[in-house]
């Protein structure tokens, strides 16, 4: 976060009016505004307002703060410019204060696999090594399948032996707080804008807010979303001053062309391509403050150049801000391997250490062990040919050897140093960040926990993404609106004589109408769970309780569902022809068998690994309940062993009381009455609305209790 702040500390009285950031809204701020031939308009307002809200500031302040992001730049200008003279250690020493020194060491770590018949195979042999802040570390191994730095980072789900110390003491709850994992595939919102900082942000609904005079916050943005969640802006930080910082990430990465395009996901929306996925992923992680950084292939999928500017980055990143960053890389150009200062190599079947030690070494290390590199050969590729299992030239056993008596009883003294050495905790550190901080105005209290902002935030952060993306998805939630919308008008159709007909015709008329209430939830499984693996991957990170997203997603799918239903319901209703008097039923009914089964369909996402499974995994439910309907099998056609299922089935319920209400409903209509009355005969019915309502209420707290568990405790990331 050092770069988050200026040289120098401004008192708090020094800083004009700004907004507070944070503050929980009002309930009723939900929804989203937007109008297309206004938005260009209402963007240069936003605009406006961010900068004249900017320019309450005072001037020093904003000298403080351009004179900071303008050594920065110039320090990254000298590495990629390969200087390194007095110029650049003297903008290095204006930095603001360096954070304290982290390290990072392990002993003796070890990882196997159990087969079938009780065989273990080991994957990765003991392993020690050292690590200290202000280093690129390069990982590499031969089969990429060796998961060192899954265990390291404390990723691994599978069991491993040996230790691991952070700053000379074992890993705490609070290591996430300090540490930041990038994965190779991150599968991201498709409707997240990289940071919205043009025309879109003006026309959501949270820009408007703006606008208005109320404070928001965050507003949809794939950065702000991220740092929302991991450092809170004091009170007298204005919000222009951290929109030059996040865009300052994106333009070293270079990002800050589409900032304002979405992200998209390459079928339904077009979106950033590949290569820019994989760099705004190390962005987010970048901005969130941490202290190590452990990159699984980030160059994976860049050009050569991309690959070359991104890696200068992370080096500007450790040299300048004091951090230390571990890159799983496979066959990096030599470019590339000259930023990295330290190399930890393995050979394969098992992964073994075959050097661990400063990149610049390797080559003297390769002509001890008695291979010269070639003349203009790429000393990483030559090493890697050598110690890789499957070739015929290989020497791995040499090297296996070699490590052993040359190198290993270094990097032992060097583990022993490290695990001896009185470096702060984790908690020390975020005290540090925190303490600094409050010279720009007020901070909650510094969380002892795993999570850096209260549950509150969390949940207003991440109620906020769901709202968002919802009112953007096209293919969601207007489709969803507009598919109800249809499905009346069809059924309509068919049924619009239903008012004048009998009770018979009358009685299809509401089994059709359950039947379509209790299907509609299925088409939404695929999306739904999609979006779980979105959360998945957060929730690893500890961006966010799994509670938070649990809360968010069933206020905003309830409310979804019963603005389709009732969409639906009203417009089939006035098409039928029916008495309005018996409209309150007929909603009641319905809505209550759409909630029961949309509980069971995000009960089956929950559980299911992918969408076809969950079409298979719901079938028995669906037969179960759509065929036991009590009118097209009754309780006298089943037989006797499967009447329960009628007596369990809220289809069954819900076609039963609304055959009741439409006779009381048409008790003036002797005929009508008369044509219920062997319905109800028929289908030996009872007017029973508490039992309905018991059996309803049972149905659907089974399915969200068994939705809610199976959630947080299924499907989690394997790695």
């Amino acid at each position: 976060m050092a770069e988050a702040l200026p040289a120098e500390a401004a008192k708090p009285e020094e800083v004009g009016e700004t907004r507070r950031s944070g503050s929980f809204p009002p309930a009723w701020l939900l929804g989203r505004f937007r109008r297309a031939d206004s938005g260009e308009r209402t963007s240069r307002s936003l605009d406006a307002k961010i900068t004249s809200d900017a320019e309450k500031s005072d001037g020093a302040i904003w000298r403080r703060w351009k004179s900071k992001m303008r050594m920065s730049e110039e320090a990254l200008d000298c590495l990629e410019k390969g200087r390194g003279d007095a110029s650049c250690d003297s903008v290095r020493s204006q930095s603001s204060d360096r954070s304290s020194d982290v390290s990072l060491t392990f002993k003796e770590v070890s990882f196997d696999v159990h087969l079938r018949g009780g065989q273990k195979k080991q994957i990765l042999a003991p392993i020690s090594g050292h690590f200290e802040s202000g280093n690129l570390v390069a990982i590499m191994d031969i089969t990429s399948c060796i998961s060192s730095e899954d265990i390291l980072a404390d990723k691994k789900t599978a069991g491993y032996s040996g230790t691991i110390h952070f700053n000379g003491r074992p890993r705490d709850h609070l290591f996430p707080r300090v540490s930041a994992y990038v994965p190779q595939e991150e599968a991201m919102p498709k409707c997240l804008t990289v940071m919205e900082a043009g025309a879109r942000a003006g026309t959501d609904f949270f820009g408007w807010l703006y606008i208005l005079g109320v404070d928001a916050g965050y507003r949809g943005e794939a950065m702000e979303f991220n740092i929302s969640l991991k450092i809170e802006r004091p009170s007298q930080m204005t919000r222009k001053m951290q929109q030059l910082w996040l865009e300052r990430r994106l333009a070293v990465l270079g990002l800050e062309k589409v900032k304002d395009h979405y992200i998209g996901d390459g079928t339904s929306l077009r979106g950033i391509s590949g290569g820019q996925k994989r760099r705004l992923s190390l962005a987010k992680r970048l901005a969130s403050g941490a202290r190590v950084f452990f990159c699984d292939e980030p160059t994976s999928g860049l050009s050569a150049t991309d690959a070359e500017a991104c890696m200068r980055y992370m080096k500007h990143m450790c040299r300048y801000y004091n951090i230390l960053v571990l890159v799983v890389i496979h066959q990096p150009r030599i470019e590339v391997a000259n930023l990295f200062d330290e190399l930890l190599l393995m050979t394969s079947g098992p992964g073994r250490a075959v050097y661990n030690g400063k990149m610049e070494d390797v080559i003297d290390y390769l002509r001890n062990a008695g291979f010269e590199v070639p003349l203009h050969a790429n000393p990483l590729d030559f090493f890697m040919d050598l110690v890789t299992p499957e070739r015929q030239d290989a020497r791995v056993d040499t090297f296996v050897l070699h490590y052993r008596g040359k190198a290993e009883q270094e990097v032992a003294s060097r583990v022993e140093a490290g695990l001896q050495a009185e470096l702060v905790g984790a908690f020390q550190l975020l005290q540090e960040v925190h303490v600094y901080m409050q010279t720009w105005g007020n901070l909650t209290p510094l969380r002892d926990s795993v999570y850096a902002r209260r549950f509150r935030t969390q949940l207003w952060v991440v109620f906020k993404r769901q709202l968002i993306l919802r009112s953007r998805d096209k293919s969601g939630f207007l489709a969803d609106l507009l598919g109800g919308l249809a499905k009346a008008l069809v059924v309509g159709v068919v049924y619009m004589r239903t008012g004048e007909l009998g009770a018979a015709q009358q009685t299809a008329f509401f089994f059709m109408l359950c039947m379509t209430c209790a299907i509609d939830g299925l088409k939404s499984m695929p999306a739904i769970i999609g979006e779980r693996s979105i959360v998945k991957m957060e929730a690893a990170e500890v961006l966010y309780s799994e509670w938070a997203y649990i809360f968010s997603f069933g206020v905003l799918n309830t409310l979804q569902m019963l603005l389709v239903h009732s969409i639906f319901i009203t417009v089939l209703f006035a098409m039928s022809g029916l008495r309005w008097q018996m409209y309150a039923d007929v909603y009641l009914w319905s809505t209550l068998l759409a909630a029961t089964m949309n509980a069971l369909y995000l009960m089956v996402a929950a559980i299911a690994k992918d969408a076809q499974s969950a079409i298979v995994f719901s079938s028995p439910f669906m037969m179960l309940f759509l065929l036991f309907n009590g009118f097209t099998a009754t309780r006298s056609s089943v037989v006797p062993w499967m009447r329960w299922a009628i007596d369990i089935s809220p289809v069954a319920y819900s076609i039963q009381q609304m055959v009741y209400a439409a006779k009381h409903t048409y008790a003036d209509d002797d005929g009508l009455v008369k044509g219920y009355e062997g319905v109800i005969q028929l289908s030996e019915y009872k007017d029973q609305p508490s039992r309905a309502i018991a059996v309803v209420a049972i149905c659907f707290g089974i399915f969200k209790t068994v939705q809610l568990t199976a959630f947080r405790r299924l499907n989690k990331i394997q790695r």
